[in-house]
C-alpha cells in the first residue's frame, strides 16, 4: 500500500503545499490472489506474467469503500534488499531488467463506483533483438482526491492552518520473461524466532538461475500444518531474502523438542514437489 499525506499550510493568502509521508508495503508479496489498498481498492489478480505463450492479462479492479474514487495508473520500478523490503529505483539490478516499454496497458486513469467493478488491459509487446531474461516492473494504482477533500483540519489562534489528506494506493508487479529461463532454491540458517503472535522460525531463501522466486512456505509438524506464508517472492535484484515466519498460535504451542519440516512450495501447490526444503527442532 502507497500512502501520502499532503500538509498544507495557510497564512496571510500564502499557500505551501508539502507532500510529507511516503509508505510502500509490497502486498504483492504476501496476498495470493488479491491486492488491496485501505481507500477500498481490490486488484485481482495481483501478479501479471507475460510471456510469449501469455501475451495478455486482464485485471479487475472494484471499489469497497462507499464513495466514488478515481485512480491514477502508472508504472514504477523497484529493487528488493534481503529482508523482501522495496525501494523506489531508477537503476535496474546488475542481474535484472525493468519492464517499462514491454508491455501497454489501459485505461491510464479510472473512476470507480462503489460495487461496479472495471477492468484494465495489459498487452506484452516484444521489441526485436529482445536480450532473453525476466523483466519487472509494477503498476501504480494511486488514489486521486478530490479538490476540496478535507479530512482533518486545524487551526491555531495565529491563523496558522493544518489540513491532512491522506492519498492510497497499491502496487503489483508486471514480469515478462523471455527465453529459457531457469531457478532454483535453497533454505539456510532455520532456526527458532519470536513474533508478535508468538513463536515463529527464521530462515534465509537463496536464489539461484536467471529468474525470480516465487511460492508459498509451510511448517509441518509431522503431517499437521503448523504455520504457512503465501506468496513469498525472491527477485533478481537480491540473491536471497531472510523471512520470519509466524506459527499458528494453537498448534505451535507444544512443539518444543519436535523436528519441523520446512517447505518452499511452488504457489497454491500442495502435492507437487518444493522448490526447496529443510529441518529445524524447536526449543
Amino acid at each position: 500500500m502507497r500512502q501520502i499525506d499532503q500538509v498544507k499550510f495557510n497564512k496571510s493568502g500564502i499557500f505551501l503545499s508539502i507532500v510529507g509521508f511516503l509508505l510502500v508495503l509490497s502486498l504483492a508479496l504476501f496476498l495470493p490472489h488479491i491486492a488491496t489498498a485501505a481507500g477500498g481498492l481490490v486488484v485481482t489478480p495481483q501478479l501479471v506474467e507475460l510471456d510469449n505463450k501469455s501475451r495478455s492479462k486482464v485485471l479487475t479492479l472494484a471499489n469497497r469503500g462507499k464513495g466514488t474514487e478515481t485512480y491514477r495508473i502508472s508504472i514504477i520500478n523497484y529493487r528488493m534488499d534481503e529482508k523482501g523490503n522495496l525501494h523506489r529505483t531508477e537503476t535496474p539490478s546488475e542481474d535484472e531488467g525493468f519492464a517499462n516499454g514491454l508491455f501497454r496497458y489501459a485505461p491510464r486513469q479510472i473512476t470507480l463506483k462503489p460495487g461496479k467493478p472495471q477492468t484494465v488491459r495489459i498487452l506484452y509487446r516484444r521489441p526485436q533483438n529482445l536480450e532473453e531474461g525476466e523483466y519487472r516492473s509494477h503498476l501504480l494504482f494511486q488514489q486521486i482526491p478530490e479538490a476540496q477533500a478535507v479530512s482533518s483540519k486545524t487551526t491555531s489562534g495565529s491563523g496558522l492552518a493544518l489540513e491532512i489528506k491522506t492519498i492510497f494506493g497499491i502496487t503489483i508487479p508486471v514480469i515478462v520473461r523471455h527465453g529459457q529461463l531457469q531457478a532454483s532454491g535453497q533454505l539456510s540458517n532455520i532456526q527458532a524466532a519470536e513474533t508478535k503472535r508468538g513463536k515463529g522460525i527464521s530462515l534465509r531463501i537463496a536464489r539461484e538461475g536467471s529468474q525470480s522466486l516465487r511460492g508459498d512456505l509451510v511448517a509441518l509438524a509431522g503431517d499437521e500444518e503448523i504455520g504457512r506464508l503465501n506468496n513469498v517472492a525472491v527477485y533478481l535484484s537480491t540473491p536471497h531474502r531472510d523471512i520470519i515466519m509466524p506459527l499458528y498460535p494453537e498448534k505451535s504451542a507444544d512443539t518444543a523438542g519436535r523436528e519441523i519440516k520446512i517447505e518452499y512450495r511452488n504457489r497454491g501447490d500442495n502435492s507437487g514437489p518444493a522448490i526447496a526444503s529443510g529441518n529445524v527442532v524447536l526449543r
